[in-house]
């Protein structure tokens, strides 16, 4: 080497930080010595390192003792930097990246200089080991014919590195991506681009929809299906933005180190505001996830999001152009069949039409009527042939529905079973099906259910296209509804005759019913009037001599009376709530629990009420009968709230598709579950009439007028929690 060393009082004085850190490092405590003994050589070559305005490290000796300038600060990191000077290269960069640069490090200390590009270094960067890449030149410093150090220039090309890699997996993409209009293939080139950049996208999982209204999947770089369930499992419901989350150790990827973080990149579409897919990538674990990590995955998801769109168009026009031209045989034979559905004909004719329309439209060897009767199928209209005599005779015997696959499904399903290519097992019937190749299977479905199944087969052929499904379907479906109308037709002719001869029952129940009132009103009441009126008389006649219990005993004799008369009174109610026909109008709930409510705190005035009454609708009804409705609710409110120091009554609505629930809730006495079915019974208590007076009539009438308007009742209620009544009306139209 050549050049004049440093004045001995000021060494590195062009070396900014490093030189100064530097001059007043312990340098004693290392190989190298004081600074004060260091050779010429040494010096001169530290001067250059430091005063140097390219990035630059100084190993020197066979130890490789570290020296370095400013410039090369950023490239050790704040986790080696200030520490690394001074130390030994080996412990510097330790296992992680020291193995990637021994060798050119030896090789100088032989003579052998040395220059490479873009090589790989991991070092810890951010807490974590991150790849980065670098151009290297190793050079040895000879004193006198003997290696004494290695200069080592370095240039940071990481981002270079990435950005080419990245682009590379873009382009290659885009290629892949031309033309393809196949939802499946756009899966495919997305698992090849993650095959030939497994640093990027060490892992993915993509679904897609597959244009039948299920979804492709594909995953790449996952090893073992329980990795791909971790991705699938969070792409969850399609989020409407990117997101990243955080997931236990996924092995995939070219580095020892595990994939902890995924990012979820939903596939929008310009003409969908949902999500059609979804893409699931698995983060680098030695890249952080910077703006320019983020861009590339982000085009990545636009390229799968923009091919995917492409391939629903092309699929789309293929199915519309595929529907235009069925719609148009389908019209046709609509048309004509209308023709034949106008004429009065039996089910077996309809049946029959409809086979010989179907095989004028469609190539059909055979198209066969199927009925059950018990648990086996027999055909009753044939058309074509069964192509095996075989075949015929097991036809003539019953298929068993059990095992007679093609029948089963339609019928238990209610919809169209379609075997493309005919599979022998279906219909345990192997030997005698060899010649059928495929089958559709029609259930013909009335408001009975499903009627018969019409079921086609072709011999030599295999596959439905789009025109024969429309077809077959149009003609089933109209079938159906011509089934449909004679059986109405038979079945109200039918309940034309039940309906007069019910409606004879009913005036004569009627004439017995109104016959049991007036007894109930007059035989019943005289006795109870008597008892009453003698028992009075007896009080009046024995004046003073009535002792205590005596008296207790009259008492008792009257109090029973009176009860029997409510007793009559309720059955009178519950008989003419049942009979009154229904004065249907409009409703305000509102209006009428407000009514009610002033009605019942009369009786508990005494008492601390706190009521809350929601917004309640307006409701088509009985005005009379609805108000007995929120009279019984409310009244049973503050009764069973009587030992409540503070009672608390809600009243409040909640609107449903086809109804509005009304409910009535109290922090009274509540009652036992396990008994709710009692509650709506006739003459049902659940309580002790020493506690709660009462019939046990009421809840009955609630529940029959909210019968009586097509609604329901129901309850809720634990002892001593306090209970919830409710019920629900019909919604006007």
């Amino acid at each position: 080497m050549t050049g004049e060393p440093p004045t001995p009082d000021t060494p590195f004085r062009d070396g900014g930080e490093m030189g100064a850190r530097t001059r007043t490092y312990d340098w004693a405590s290392t190989p190298l010595g004081p600074l004060s003994a260091w050779p010429a050589a040494l010096r001169t070559a530290a001067d250059l390192t430091l005063s140097s305005r390219q990035p630059m490290y100084l190993a020197w000796t066979g130890d490789l003792i570290a020296l370095y300038n400013d410039a090369y600060r950023p490239i050790l990191g704040t986790d080696r930097h200030p520490a690394a000077l001074g130390r030994r290269t080996a412990d510097i960069f330790g296992q992680d990246g020291y193995p990637e640069v021994e060798a050119m490090f030896e090789a100088a200390l032989r003579g052998e200089s040395a220059a490479f590009e873009n090589q790989l270094v991991p070092l810890h960067r951010h807490v974590a080991l991150e790849e980065c890449y670098f151009d290297v030149s190793y050079t040895p410093v000879t004193v006198e014919q003997r290696v004494e150090g290695v200069f080592c220039t370095v240039t940071e090309t990481t981002e270079r590195v990435l950005s080419a890699r990245r682009t590379r997996t873009l382009a290659a993409l885009t290629t892949a991506l031309l033309g393809v209009t196949d939802p499946d293939l756009v899966t495919l080139a997305a698992a090849d681009a993650a095959g030939h950049n497994p640093h990027d996208l060490p892992c993915l999982w993509l679904s897609v929809p597959d244009g039948r209204g299920g979804h492709h999947t594909r995953h790449a770089g996952l090893r073992g299906d329980q990795a791909a369930g971790t991705l699938a499992a969070h792409a969850g419901p399609h989020a409407t933005g990117a997101q990243v989350v955080t997931v236990d150790g996924l092995h995939a990827g070219p580095w020892p180190e595990p994939v902890t973080r995924l990012m979820i990149l939903p596939l929008t579409s310009p003409d969908r505001p949902d999500p059609p897919g979804v893409l699931v990538v698995g983060l680098n674990p030695r890249r952080p996830l910077d703006d320019t990590y983020r861009d590339f995955l982000h085009q990545f998801r636009d390229q799968l999001a923009s091919a995917l769109h492409t391939a629903r168009l092309a699929m789309d026009l293929q199915r519309r152009n595929a529907e235009l031209d069925a719609r148009s045989r389908a019209l046709q034979a609509v048309e004509d069949w209308t023709r034949d559905l106008t004429v009065d004909l039996s089910p077996d004719d309809l049946i029959g039409r409809a086979q010989e329309r179907l095989g004028s439209l469609i190539h059909l060897d055979a198209a066969v009527y199927y009925e059950r009767d018990g648990d086996r199928w027999f055909v009753r209209g044939m058309f074509g042939q069964y192509g095996n005599a075989d075949l015929q005779r097991e036809h003539e015997r019953g298929l068993p529905h059990a095992t007679t696959g093609n029948l089963r499904v339609p019928a238990e399903t209610g919809q169209p079973y379609y075997q493309d290519v005919y599979d022998a097992a279906t219909d345990h019937l192997a030997p005698h099906m060899t010649h059928v190749t495929a089958t559709a299977m029609v259930p013909l479905r009335t408001s009975r259910g499903v009627r018969g199944i019409f079921g086609l087969a072709v011999f030599g052929r295999v596959g439905w296209s789009e025109v024969d499904r429309t077809v077959i379907e149009t003609v089933g479906g109209s079938l159906s509804l011509a089934l449909d109308r004679t059986e109405q037709v038979d079945a109200l002719a039918r309940e034309r005759e039940r309906l007069a001869r019910q409606a004879e029952a009913l005036a004569s129940a009627n004439e017995e019913l109104e016959a049991f009132t007036y007894s109930v009103s007059h035989d019943l009441r005289t006795p109870v009037r008597h008892i009453r009126g003698f028992n009075d008389l007896l009080r009046r006649s024995v004046g003073d001599r009535l002792d205590a219990r005596a008296s207790r005993y009259l008492h008792v004799v009257d109090e029973a009376a009176g009860r029997m008369n409510t007793l009559i009174d309720a059955m009178l109610d519950l008989s003419r709530t049942s009979r009154q026909p229904l004065r249907a109008g409009v409703v305000d709930l509102g209006a009428l629990v407000a009514s009610t409510r002033a009605e019942v705190e009369v009786d508990a005035l005494d008492r601390h009420v706190t009521w809350h009454v929601g917004p309640l609708p307006l409701v088509t009804g009985d005005h009379d009968l609805l108000r007995q409705v929120t009279l019984n609710l409310l009244s049973n409110a503050l009764k069973y709230t009587r030992g409540q120091p503070d009672t608390r009554i809600e009243v409040w609505a909640e609107e449903r598709p086809r109804e509005w629930a009304v409910f009535v809730r109290d922090n009274g006495a509540g009652f036992d579950p396990r008994y709710v079915d009692k509650l709506f019974g006739v003459f049902q208590r659940l309580h002790r009439a020493e506690d709660f007076e009462g019939t046990g009539v009421g809840l009955a009438n609630v529940r029959r007028i909210v019968i009586r308007h097509g609604g329901q009742v129901s309850a809720q209620g634990r002892p001593g929690e306090g209970a919830t009544f409710g019920f629900t009306l019909p919604r006007t139209p």
